[in-house]
């Protein structure tokens, strides 16, 4: 009898949130080694949200109050 193993919680990104992989990948890869790291709102246009919070894959979820999903 197999056993189902119980998946993550999907966290959800803002659709706000950018980064340079976005432009010349087709999609971006969550170990990739040449990743530049670097994130920005696309509200603001800066490296922080309308809250003044920083921009991030980790920061930039549900929850948040800037959050659009």
């Amino acid at each position: 009898m197999q056993t189902l193993k119980s998946s993550p919680p999907i966290q959800l990104l803002c659709r706000n949130l950018r980064c340079k992989e976005m432009y010349y990948q087709q999609t971006v890869e969550e170990d990739d080694p040449f990743a530049s790291g670097a994130y920005w709102c696309g509200k603001t246009q800066e490296a922080f949200g309308p809250d003044g919070q920083p921009a991030g894959k980790k920061e930039c979820a549900t929850g948040r109050t800037c959050f659009a999903g």
